[in-house]
């Protein structure tokens, strides 16, 4: 699309009354390529000629360097689902925009998380979602920094080059940083995964010193279900999820954000790389912001966390759940063998079951956009909720989950337990060397646990929190 560049003259000026002064008070005239144009915004669309520019495609307006009446749009071209590449930045200079335009987007300065003088990282998880954390950053928030005013050398980028990339990173950096009491601010390009890393980099050595200083993460939702994202916002008719993060990159504000400890047994192990690596935890812990989950959440972020499925993005879930669901022999799906206990308002509840076909506890209301697994919690409310429900079968499994998402219906249904409690426990029952069905999974990240063993898991107190979060919420 031609960039606009409307003339100095002929600007209508404001007015306050009736229908045709409020379409004036939003009706500039200027040329694009010296063409005469009248430029109009009105029900959430900039126009001129045949081109227009919807609210819900914009990311802000600069102004133009050296100009009082030009200024540049930055929006992104709406893509389909099917797109290879889900954005394009699109940038508009224009001259003498309508003034209720300017007063809705334009870009008044930095906020206090990004001023040049703190410490500015940019972490490319470049293994996060289908891969589209790099072209993001080269592509869209490269220029965007760009444009409002911070130089290359106001902020160092680091691009992951493993697995294990982003909790070196948060160990070796940001926690040296943090207890010497720096302030630091890392745009993370990334899913839940990475924000998980980065957490449990900072806490699992407990060496936090009396002066740390949590570092500020501002998500860019670049991963698969990017569950922490969407449960931080305000509910937006936004549909794209890149401009509702970097609008909040813009104008949110840090906040601190809630996560729960996981306490497993001793023998514990993190699984990766496909099942083929297995990996002590630190301390028996494990660190969380999002989910901590039994039964066949668990066993489908597992089952689905391969090079293959993931370049299946967020169908990938469905991809397995068919297969746990409705096993090709026609019986009933996995029932998950253990001892639940709740604890509420300091009462310990024991489930009357040992046979589970879900258990999973939450501090967010999404683990997608539209599927609401938790709909009482609240934007950073600090409160841990547990659905769980016993061994059924496919069918009505599947039943469980699409009301889930209708809006989170699904504590409505007879069977579906929903509660705020103080912590889970979980002790396994499940026989056998393999712990196939002794998998958790803590923000994306799979944890195996021995025959025998046993999860605790309760909130980090207010407080000591790791990091904050910028949040619109």
């Amino acid at each position: 699309m031609a960039a606009l560049h409307a003339s100095d003259s002929g600007a209508t000026s404001p007015s306050n009354s009736s229908d045709s002064d409020t379409e004036s008070s939003t009706t500039n005239y200027g040329h694009v390529d010296d063409e005469p144009y009248h430029l109009s915004y009105r029900k959430g669309e900039l126009t001129w000629g045949s081109y227009k520019l919807k609210d819900e495609d914009i990311i802000t307006v600069t102004g133009i360097k050296g100009s009082n009446v030009g200024h540049t749009i930055l929006s992104l071209v709406p893509t389909d689902a099917e797109s290879q590449k889900p954005f394009e930045l699109r940038t508009t200079n224009a001259t003498l925009l309508p003034e209720a335009f300017l007063d809705e987007f334009q870009f008044r300065g930095l906020p206090p998380h990004l001023d040049p003088s703190i410490n500015l990282q940019i972490l490319i998880s470049t293994l996060s979602g289908t891969g589209l954390s790099p072209a993001f950053y080269d592509d869209i928030l490269h220029p965007l920094l760009k444009n409002i005013g911070l130089a290359d050398s106001n902020y160092n980028v680091v691009r992951t080059k493993s697995a294990e990339s982003v909790m070196e990173f948060a160990r070796s950096t940001l926690l040296v940083g943090a207890n010497e009491g720096k302030n630091q601010t890392v745009l993370m390009l990334s899913g839940d995964g990475g924000m998980v890393d980065t957490i449990n980099g900072l806490l699992e050595s407990g060496n936090k010193s009396s002066t740390y200083i949590p570092p500020v993460l501002s998500q860019l939702p670049l991963g698969t279900g990017n569950a922490l994202f969407h449960s931080l916002h305000k509910p937006s008719k936004i549909p794209s999820i890149y401009i509702q993060g970097l609008r909040t990159l813009l104008h949110g504000s840090p906040k601190p954000l809630p996560i729960f400890q996981a306490k497993f047994s001793p023998g514990a192990r993190s699984v990766t790389n496909e099942g083929q690596n297995a990996t002590p935890l630190s301390n028996d812990t494990v660190y969380g912001a999002v989910v901590a989950s039994y039964g066949l959440h668990a066993t489908l972020v597992a089952d689905s966390d391969t090079t293959e499925y993931r370049k299946h993005g967020d169908k990938r879930f469905g991809l397995v759940a068919k297969d746990l669901l409705f096993p090709e022999d026609g019986t009933m799906p996995h029932a998950y063998q253990a001892q639940v206990t709740l604890t509420k308002s300091g009462k310990q509840d024991a489930l009357d079951r040992k046979e589970h076909g879900y258990i999973l506890a939450s501090l967010v209301s999404n683990l997608e956009k539209t599927f609401t697994i938790s709909p009482a919690s609240k934007p950073l409310d600090g409160q841990l909720r547990v659905v769980n429900f016993g061994a059924l079968d496919g069918q009505q499994t599947m039943e469980i989950m699409k009301a889930a998402y209708a809006d989170g219906k699904h504590p409505e249904i007879e069977g579906v337990g929903y509660d705020a409690v103080d912590s889970l426990r979980i002790d396994f029952l499940e026989k056998g060397e393999s712990w196939k069905w002794r998998r958790c999974c803590i923000d994306g990240l799979i944890v195996g646990v021995e025959e025998g063993g046993w999860i605790e898991v309760k909130m980090v107190a207010k407080g000591a929190e790791a990091v904050h979060v910028v949040s619109d919420a």
